[in-house]
């Protein structure tokens, strides 16, 4: 009898404990929660799409104050002010505080600083040295050289970010985004990003193959140890999966047709094909001029050589560097390449979709001496 009244005694002191959260539960069991935004994650240009619809419902349900006029209307929101001009052309120098509008075209002069965001409903171009909050666009815009970005960036159009141009969040675009040298942003998505120096007239590389290590090898095949690849170390996962122990660095063309686990470094030479997955626990190089169907996943830093052409999911745990000339192009659906550390992005690169990085992904410009030296040696 003393037990089952220590009992009772004891979880009624454990239930005081918890008595809040669950009279919270009981409170909101059952209903949908308004404050978590599932789109957040969903929409790379959620931050754009976010305040264009604010924007729409304030000014749909203010009341405009009394002292508008024809070619500025104001509205007061909270502690915020909301100006709307039709046109706006702002002088080098200026500086505002107050939400902008531009019901047509904008532009301004060099290093005016907006300490608030700017939605823009036509074409818009921003001067050199500029300070932002947010900017929002529904045309082209074009961002000047080292225009500082406090939060994020959407165009509907093309979005150029000019050379040394600092965007402290995303940068999103509808039709496609010019980023020059210099600048950087943590995470860039369109349907088509591009470096300096683009030219397309290059020829279209070639998935015929010639004489080349096969992975795994084929029925019948009895391989030895050769350009840098010990079969001994090869040995099946089952469900179509290999895995190789210690560092693999093939040093002739490779024709990868199983998704494969490297327990060191990967790397592989110049024209090869890549049809299947690889996770590298270090380091991952893949050769110039080489095509990449499957994903490739590594703990380490991720190069790709140039002229590598890329159709699947880049992710490093490391650093990541797309040389001169990559292109990550795949039908229908978007590529991406993410890394924890810099993502680096040299001239004439084109991806079709999203490259982001933890710390920011960034353009610099490609010597012409530089890639002269580095293909000689490839």
């Amino acid at each position: 009898m003393l037990f089952l009244l220590y009992s009772v005694l004891f979880l009624a002191l454990f239930y005081v404990h918890f008595s809040l959260a669950h009279r919270a539960w009981i409170t909101i069991r059952g209903k949908r929660s308004s404050e978590l935004d599932m789109s957040y994650v969903r929409l790379e240009d959620y931050f754009g799409q976010s305040f264009r619809r604010k924007l729409k419902t304030w000014l749909s349900t203010l009341p405009a104050a009394s002292n508008s006029t024809a070619n500025l209307r104001v509205y007061h929101h909270g502690q915020e002010r909301i100006f709307v001009a039709p046109t706006v052309q702002y002088p080098s120098g200026r500086v505002e505080k107050e939400i902008l509008v531009a019901e047509g075209t904008f532009a301004c002069g060099n290093n005016c600083d907006f300490r608030r965001e700017v939605m823009v409903h036509g074409d818009c171009s921003i001067g050199e040295g500029t300070s932002l909050q947010a900017i929002a666009a529904d045309g082209a815009l074009s961002l000047g050289e080292a225009v500082t970005i406090r939060r994020w960036v959407d165009a509907a159009g093309k979005l150029t970010i000019g050379a040394d141009t600092a965007i402290s969040s995303r940068a999103t675009s509808r039709t496609a985004i010019e980023f020059l040298p210099g600048a950087y942003a943590q995470s860039l998505f369109a349907p088509e990003i591009a470096t300096e120096g683009r030219n397309d007239d290059s020829p279209e590389l070639s998935t015929k193959i010639g004489p080349v290590l096969q992975i795994p090898h084929r029925p019948g095949d009895s391989p030895q140890a050769q350009h840098g690849f010990d079969p001994q170390k090869l040995f099946s996962m089952g469900g179509g999966t290999y895995a190789y122990e210690g560092d693999l660095d093939v040093t002739t063309p490779l024709h990868l047709r199983a998704p494969l686990v490297v327990r060191g470094h990967f790397s592989c030479a110049k024209e090869s094909l890549l049809e299947a997955d690889i996770k590298a626990h270090r380091n991952i190089t893949i050769g110039p001029a080489s095509v990449v169907k499957g994903n490739l996943v590594c703990d380490g830093n991720m190069l790709l050589k140039p002229d590598v052409y890329f159709q699947s999911i880049l992710q490093a745990g490391g650093t990541m560097r797309l040389s001169f000339g990559v292109r990550g192009l795949r039908e229908k659906l978007p590529v991406a390449a993410h890394a924890t550390g810099a993502l680096t992005l040299e001239s004439n690169i084109v991806i079709n979709g999203k490259v982001s990085s933890a710390h920011r992904v960034i353009a610099i410009s490609t010597p012409l001496a530089w890639l002269q030296t580095n293909s000689a040696r490839a």
